[in-house]
């Protein structure tokens, strides 16, 4: 770029304004001033602000920094976002002549009169060439001069630097981008239909290596390189045998950010990427220009003789990984069945505490109500033994004396006790037997007798009528009889 002639500066504007007659200083003074504001609106921002103003205006083609700084000010000085941006406000329509885009030419100006450089409000620095200055156009000649010769040294790298709007694959996708080339070149390769980072991802499920072409719709050998080297059944046949293929273009962010990784100069561009180190600063094969087939797979089949070592290394760390991470998913699989297994018997071990502690609870309580109920039995027993004492008190008192019509009765109990007193004929069996129950009546060997029935020798019979008179039992005068338990 050595040719390249100096930009026009403000010393150079401010000649020009007084040599020339006021016809046109006004133009001049008025983009002087723009200049000034712009170099005011640079000392406000830091190093960081200006390489992000200077890498956007080198992607989008943009002269207006007042204008670029708005955009980057509006989407947060995020690049990304001020791009995409920037490309869909030059694809929107033409409204008026700001909004005009830039078209400038691929090819080197060989004068100033071929030189179009319109721009939203003449941000280039020249004027339309329907709508030429007022005054001589001689006068104008130094100026056009100077802006010619400044956009001449881009013809060389137009392809380079061409906006992303004059493409013809504008806003196109990566996989729209692949269908369209394949259905203009029915021949290619198979290439991958997604992003470039999903086309690494799918080499390393693959374990092969990327081949990537980067496409310059603008570029003259274009079309040579795919109709000779691409389209080749041979190259083809190598491609789609032993590699992942994929393609982008130039005119689109994917592709773009690509070229300046792999530092690409020249197109069209074929390149082979490891896809396990996609992202270190290793440099990978690259090849720029016009590719005959046949040295094409030479170099095809160097390349992937060079990736053999790394690839069954990545393909040993793979299985290595995929060993360690099954081997981990096991240990993780046991150890949460032996968390399992632990709670169940923490579970199983609470649950048995607490039926213990029911149980003990229910035994407690148990015990309670034995206790309770032989206390009761005792206070029955004792009521029953205070009723009986009370009852063989009042018995004994009103024993009749000796005389007529009184009976004596002797009564012998099973555990050998005697029961002996006087009856009155007129009394009732019953007084005898609640007589005998006022006794805790056992057996000779001390058990206790719950029923009873009482009996007599002469005559031998059971009494057991309590409504019965003494006097109808013709006893006599005296009278035994004998208590048995009632088996």
């Amino acid at each position: 770029l050595s040719h390249r002639r100096p930009a026009i500066s403000l010393t150079q504007l401010a000649f020009f304004a007084v040599k020339h007659p006021p016809s046109i200083r006004a133009p001049i003074r008025k983009r002087a001033c723009r200049l000034r504001e712009s170099l005011s609106v640079m000392e406000t921002l830091d190093s960081k602000q200006k390489a992000t103003l200077q890498e956007y205006q080198s992607v989008v083609n943009a002269n207006d920094i007042n204008a670029s700084i708005q955009i980057l000010n509006d989407c947060k000085w995020n690049l990304q976002n001020a791009i995409n941006t920037a490309f869909e406000l030059q694809g929107a329509p033409s409204k008026g002549p700001s909004s005009a885009p830039l078209q400038a030419s691929s090819q080197p100006a060989t004068s100033s009169s071929t030189v179009n450089t319109g721009s939203s409000g003449n941000q280039g620095g020249g004027f339309r060439g329907s709508n030429p200055p007022p005054g001589n156009p001689e006068q104008w000649a130094p100026i056009n001069t100077l802006l010619a010769s400044g956009l001449s040294f881009m013809g060389p790298i137009a392809h380079r630097v061409l906006p992303h709007w004059a493409a013809e694959s504008q806003n196109v996708a990566p996989p729209a981008f692949a269908r369209k080339l394949k259905d203009k070149y029915p021949d290619l390769p198979n290439f991958y239909e997604g992003t470039y980072r999903d086309a690494c991802r799918q080499a390393r499920s693959q374990n092969r290596s990327l081949f990537v072409y980067i496409h310059s719709p603008q570029h003259e050998d274009t079309e040579e390189f795919i109709s000779q080297s691409l389209t080749n059944e041979l190259v083809r046949q190598t491609l789609d045998n032993n590699f992942v293929c994929w393609a982008g273009s130039v005119t689109q962010t994917d592709a773009y950010k690509l070229c300046q990784k792999l530092r690409v100069e020249g197109y069209p561009c074929v390149a082979m990427v490891n896809p396990y180190r996609e992202g270190s600063r290793i440099p990978v094969p690259i090849h720029e220009g016009l590719f005959p087939p046949e040295q094409m797979v030479n170099w095809l089949h160097e390349v992937k003789v060079k990736y053999e070592a790394d690839l069954a290394e990545a393909k040993r760390r793979n299985v290595e990984v995929k060993q360690n991470t099954q081997l981990r998913e096991i240990q993780d699989m046991e150890y949460v069945q032996a968390l399992e297994l632990d709670r169940k018997r923490e579970e199983e071990e609470r649950q048995k505490k607490e039926l213990e502690k029911i149980a003990a609870m229910e035994e407690e309580e148990k015990k309670l109500e034995e206790k309770k109920k032989r206390e009761q039995e005792k206070k029955e027993r004792e009521e029953r033994e205070k009723l009986r004492l009370e009852r063989r008190k009042k018995a004994m008192e009103d024993e009749p004396n000796p005389g007529p019509g009184v009976v004596q009765v002797a009564i012998r109990l099973p555990d050998g006790q005697q029961i002996k007193r006087r009856f009155r004929e007129e009394d009732k069996f019953e007084v005898l037997f609640n007589i005998i129950e006022t006794y805790d009546l056992r057996t000779p060997h001390g058990d206790k007798i719950e029923k009873w029935v009482m009996r007599s020798r002469y005559p031998r019979k059971k009494w057991d009528d309590p409504d019965m008179l003494l006097k109808d039992a013709k006893m006599g005068r005296s009278a035994l009889f004998f208590v048995q338990e009632d088996m």
